[in-house]
């Protein structure tokens, strides 16, 4: 398998790995791809360039792994920090000017001309976070594309047009004022949970369009905490913590509750975002510079330091792909 860390400051950088150990076998010079995804049959990938002339990149994956750039388009937003591909197009969530792209993935795997830019209008209660629209993800389940907005607290439901690469509006999930949420992950019972980056909890949703239903505390630990990525493995949901500096994690009952099973520590601060292969987990540690394995204990599932670290500036986005 191939690791990618996608980072500010220090481009893509490729490891090969031998269980829980990296080894650095590439890296590619490009300008703050902070979230990679990869579309491994035809070995491509893709990143978005977080800088205020917002972009995204197409790569062609070499032998070795190592990507070779194929295409960049200017996605007419500002700073976009997360991207998906859904029904051969990558859709880019930019947060600086709160709107969402799209831009055809063409046959030989360069991006085509934008197709569709919506622009989010509004803001939120929290004047230092929430002065306007701050689109934050991209999300897909099913036919639904989920554009979670920070700043509106909002997540935003469209439905792409796969002839014409246009998002149409088809409704939108209120959330509590303040929470900023950031990030969603749908559970294959129906159940939707997501991070808020803002209140520092998990709210839980359900319904089709989902709705609100609870909120729970992200950490447990006191101070200023910042909510990052969340996933899900089996019927145990991860969350990211900045600032309690900590992965928690929640078991999921019949009832959707979220029920906390125990907070462990990264091993660095702030970790922004983490990535699972096999029985392992990795975590990218933004500020501290460290990409930190854990091994997942197979009664609790909670992460164990495998004392495997790699140090790389400012890392944002571990992507594990199969060879």
């Amino acid at each position: 398998m191939t690791v990618y860390v996608g980072s500010y400051g220090s481009g893509i950088t490729v490891f090969a790995r031998d269980g829980a150990r990296l080894r650095q076998t590439g890296e590619l010079s490009t300008v703050d791809p902070s979230f990679l995804v990869a579309d491994p049959a035809r070995r491509l990938l893709f990143a978005v360039n977080e800088v205020d002339e917002g972009g995204v990149s197409s790569y062609a994956v070499g032998a070795d792994g190592v990507p070779r750039l194929l295409s960049s388009q200017a996605t007419g937003g500002a700073l976009p920090c997360h991207l998906t591909l859904h029904k051969g197009h990558v859709i880019a969530a930019n947060y600086g000017s709160g709107s969402v792209s799209v831009h055809p993935v063409l046959p030989d795997g360069r991006l085509g001309e934008r197709t569709d830019l919506v622009q989010h209008h509004g803001h939120g209660p929290r004047t230092d976070r929430q002065e306007g629209p701050h689109a934050h993800q991209a999300h897909v389940d099913g036919d639904r594309v989920t554009v979670v907005d920070l700043g509106l607290d909002r997540l935003c439901h469209y439905r792409l047009e796969a002839t014409t690469g246009r998002l149409a509006a088809t409704g939108e999930t209120v959330v509590r004022p303040g929470a900023g949420p950031r990030h969603v992950v749908v559970h294959g019972s129906g159940w939707w949970y997501g991070s808020n980056e803002l209140g520092s909890t998990v709210a839980v949703y359900r319904g089709d369009p989902p709705a609100e239903v609870a909120t729970v505390p992200a950490s447990t630990v006191e101070g200023h905490n910042q909510p990052s990525g969340i996933a899900l493995r089996g019927d145990l949901l991860y969350v990211g913590n900045r600032g309690a500096d900590t992965i928690a994690v929640f078991a999921l009952g019949p009832d959707g509750e979220p029920r906390p099973v125990g907070e462990v520590g990264t091993g660095g601060h702030w970790p922004r975002h983490f990535a699972f292969v096999d029985d392992l987990l990795f975590v990218a540690n933004e500020r501290s510079g460290s990409v930190v394995a854990f091994r997942l204990d197979p009664a609790t599932g909670l992460p164990e330091p495998t004392g495997d670290v790699v140090e790389i500036e400012r890392p944002a986005c571990v992507l594990i792909t199969p060879d």
